[in-house]
């Protein structure tokens, strides 16, 4: 965003900014990170779409319930998970989809990224987005990595 002043200012909006785990942050999320902006070199294009879940757990009666952390005096909802989907332009024209999913806590960074790779239907569900209805406007040539895909 080095090309102006105005883009450069553009990436300091704090209306896109969610409580992440520092861990998280630093380490299993940051390789994600940088997996995401290596896939620049071997794509057309690559789009990257990133957000908070607040995503169901079981409690100890049984049921499942969505329960998280506010923070600070303005009680700011902690998610309790992030998402990133990438959709990368390949050279040939096909468009694949890649969906992740990571808890916001303390993650392994020797855990491979393919561990938190998930349906992306599973996403769309859980944030009220809808990806693939709008990529399938521009291709039917859409192929979905998902875990223990190639």
């Amino acid at each position: 965003h080095k090309w102006s002043q105005k883009a450069m200012q553009d990436t300091f909006y704090l209306s896109n900014v969610a409580p992440q785990n520092p861990h998280l942050n630093q380490n299993a999320w940051n390789n994600l990170e940088k997996y995401c902006r290596s896939l620049a070199r071997s794509n057309k294009n690559v789009y990257v779409c990133t957000g908070p879940l607040f995503l169901p757990r079981m409690e100890a009666d049984g049921k499942m319930y969505v329960k998280y952390q506010v923070i600070g005096k303005n009680n700011v909802a902690v998610p309790t998970h992030f998402f990133k989907v990438l959709i990368l332009e390949k050279e040939s024209g096909e468009i694949e989809l890649r969906s992740y999913v990571m808890p916001n806590s303390p993650v392994d960074e020797k855990i491979p990224l393919e561990r938190f790779l998930v349906p992306i239907e599973s996403i769309e569900r859980a944030s009220g987005l809808l990806f693939v209805p709008n990529i399938l406007k521009r291709t039917s040539n859409l192929k979905a990595i998902t875990a223990g895909s190639k």
